[in-house]
């Protein structure tokens, strides 16, 4: 199981990164879209640990849709996005983990 890890630190450490939507990031790195740098809700169990810029939501129809070749989904109050199906891939450097939610399994591509 992957853990988080993203961008690398700016040269000269004076400016924080600007990460992609849904990226892994580090605390204190911006993220584009207006999201937010927040450390992922997922069952420590899981193995998946570390910061991705996302949102806080309540439903699917609160997290933003970029990439669009990825459907972003709204889980356990933060927005996901999801591996596309018949397909393990994910964009960045995260990585497609199954979730067993209460809705049932949903593919999420976690930090």
């Amino acid at each position: 199981m992957a853990a988080g890890c993203g961008s690398s630190p700016s040269n000269d450490n004076t400016a924080p990164i600007t990460d992609n939507p849904y990226d892994t990031c580090y605390s204190g790195d911006s993220c584009a879209g207006g999201l937010t740098c927040i450390g992922t809700n997922l069952p420590a169990s899981s193995g998946y640990t570390g910061y991705f810029c996302t949102s806080v939501c309540s439903f699917d129809t609160d997290c933003l849709q970029i990439p669009t070749n990825y459907t972003a989904s709204c889980v356990n109050g933060l927005c996901y996005l999801t591996c596309p199906a018949g397909s393990s891939t994910c964009p960045y450097d995260q990585s497609c983990f199954t979730f067993d939610s209460n809705l049932g399994s949903i593919d999420l591509c976690t930090p």
